[in-house]
């Protein structure tokens, strides 16, 4: 069977499915097209509107929780239909020749013979071998690049975009313009200073001739179903070509990774010099400091456990300046460290936190570290982690310092030493 009309069937089948469950009127228009199938055309879209808005009627916003519509709509999602013809549908799958000869200008081997290269396995395993594929995390729905990018300022945060990071599609059902409008926004996370995810800036939209079966699928409330993120970033083209993005089916059957120590650094962003100069004097003639942090409602709040790693950051305009400290005691195991012990049982939310240097200080010009206007505005409690991105890239600073001073170290650096 073609396989347009392959996904003509599975989608009627949907359609016929959920029209019987939910005692919905339809009955499916006879097809006369001839030719090539794309798998959806404006009958099949009439059809689908009128069981939205059928179900809509009846109250019902989500069918999601249904285990034999969900393996249908799977069946739908993962059903290879991008050829030639649907390459606008179903972008940057290439084709594969058919007889690709891995030996290339090498003569074909006798029939009979077996030929197996250096480093590669058979298509079949040998008696007694057991051969698993691996399952896919997820598969490629569609690629496309961002409409109507030009109206939403996106020169303001291109710094900001890189290949990789993660989007959201938002479903706009009232958009006066298209009514399967999909916007197409920055993940908070990628700006580099939380994992909440959450909405940022609007990028623009995903283009009108491709949204119509990812608009319907969003609309049943198969949101968490998909992963988008930016596939390519282009400079110096028209705005409706600068910015490209992946879309991806998640794979309900693989196994989720265990879940790994979350080992991100905190943060503690110090805006007043004189405030910067007295933890510094104290760090050079103790070893340590002392802070009292805290809150209510205390849950809601990531703060620091002993062991942990705590940066301390000031920026004077031209250059930061970084310690990178170790949180070794916690409430009571504060008291050796502590000047005056009242400090312990003030009546308040707070707990205090003996901190120790490990590498510091590192003074970086700005030109080399490009930090986050956001977080440089101040951050007086370590309560959330950074981005992974940002912690991977200050850990190196770090390391390289350490690095560096051991191998001078009969040589060391004057006093305002940049990296």
């Amino acid at each position: 069977m073609d396989k347009g009309k392959e996904k003509c069937e599975i989608l009627k089948a949907i359609r016929a499915y959920v029209a019987e469950k939910y005692g919905l009127d339809y009955t499916p228009s006879e097809c006369n097209h001839r030719g090539k199938c794309r798998g959806t055309c404006p009958k099949c879209d009439a059809e689908l509107e009128n069981i939205q808005r059928q179900l809509e009627k009846k109250g019902i916003t989500d069918i999601t929780n249904d285990t034999k519509l969900s393996k249908m709509v799977e069946d739908y999602l993962l059903n290879p239909t991008n050829d030639e013809e649907d390459s606008d549908m179903l972008v940057g799958v290439p084709d594969i020749p058919v007889d690709t000869y891995a030996t290339e200008g090498m003569p074909k081997p006798l029939e009979g013979d077996v030929v197996i290269e250096e480093g590669l396995v058979p298509d079949q395993p040998l008696e007694g071998d057991v051969c698993t594929d691996p399952i896919e995390k997820r598969k490629l729905f569609l690629e496309c690049n961002v409409a109507g990018a030009a109206f939403y300022n996106i020169d303001d945060i291109w710094d900001e975009l890189y290949e990789g990071a993660k989007l959201i599609l938002v479903r706009e059902k009232d958009n006066a313009h298209d009514e399967d409008a999909i916007a197409v926004a920055l993940a908070v996370d990628s700006n580099d200073w939380s994992d909440e995810n959450e909405c940022g800036p609007t990028l623009g939209y995903i283009p009108r001739k491709v949204n119509k079966s990812l608009a319907t699928l969003l609309d049943m409330g198969w949101q968490d179903m998909f992963e988008t993120e930016i596939s390519e970033l282009r400079e110096n083209v028209p705005y409706s070509d600068r910015i490209h993005i992946s879309i991806y089916i998640k794979n309900k059957e693989a196994q989720e990774e265990p879940e790994q120590q979350d080992n991100r650094l905190r943060m503690v962003v110090i805006t007043e010099e004189a405030k910067w100069e007295l933890l510094s004097d104290e760090l050079w003639q103790k070893g340590y400091t002392y802070f009292r942090w805290g809150g209510f409602p205390p849950w809601e709040l990531d703060l620091p456990s002993k062991g942990d790693k705590v940066i301390f950051l000031y920026n004077d305009g031209f250059q930061s300046f970084m310690y990178l400290m170790k949180t070794i005691a916690i409430g009571e195991q504060s008291v050796p460290f502590l000047d005056d012990i009242d400090e312990l049982h003030q009546v308040d939310d707070c707990t205090v936190y003996v901190l120790s240097n490990v590498v510091g200080p590192v003074i970086i010009d700005n030109s080399e570290l490009k930090l986050p206007k956001e977080l440089l505005k101040g951050k007086y409690q370590p309560d959330e982690r950074v981005s992974q991105s940002l912690s991977d890239m200050l850990m190196d600073i770090f390391i390289g310092h350490q690095y560096s001073t051991h191998i001078n170290e009969n040589d060391m650096p004057e006093p305002g030493f940049c990296l």
